[in-house]
């Protein structure tokens, strides 16, 4: 048996090394909460009605089904879907964005209506999954602000 000390550690060095050591994990851990870096991350309430319009064609691209879908800027609040040998105004004034699956592929289908239009104002558009549906409803959604925030600051300024 070894005296106490002879291994190159007492009780109250090894303290001391556990609680460095546990320092040190927390200390290393607090650098992984801060998330993700700012550079990389797209701050969708900065971005322009074009960038948006952007993204939203680069799900379509994604989508077999709606490949040839392309989406444009008409004004601040209206947007223009043209595909499928067919053109179609979107006013965002007044949309409501949903999206459900479709039951045959299991493609989810982003689903824009307008209430005020009945029932020639819904369009539907097929993308790749969950998280290009999300993705693509939040798009909208912005634009949708966009608009509303320019319609305000027209009618007060």
């Amino acid at each position: 048996m070894l005296p106490q000390g002879a291994s190159g550690s007492s009780p109250g060095a090894m303290r001391v090394l556990n609680r460095a050591a546990l320092l040190l994990c927390g200390a290393s851990a607090l650098g992984c909460t801060d998330g993700y870096p700012t550079n990389d991350a797209v701050r969708l309430d900065a971005m322009s009605p074009v960038e948006h319009v952007r993204s939203l064609n680069r799900y379509l691209e994604l989508s077999r089904a709606q490949s040839d879908t392309r989406l444009t800027v008409i004004d601040a609040c209206t947007l223009s879907s043209r595909g499928e040998a067919k053109q179609t105004r979107i006013g965002l004034r007044a949309i409501t964005v949903t999206f459900d699956t479709r039951p045959d592929s299991g493609e989810y289908l982003v689903n824009v209506r307008e209430p005020a239009a009945g029932d020639s104002g819904q369009v539907s558009y097929a993308v790749k999954d969950w998280v290009a549906a999300t993705a693509f409803r939040s798009h909208l959604q912005q634009l949708q602000q966009l608009c509303l925030d320019g319609s305000r600051s027209a009618a007060t300024g």
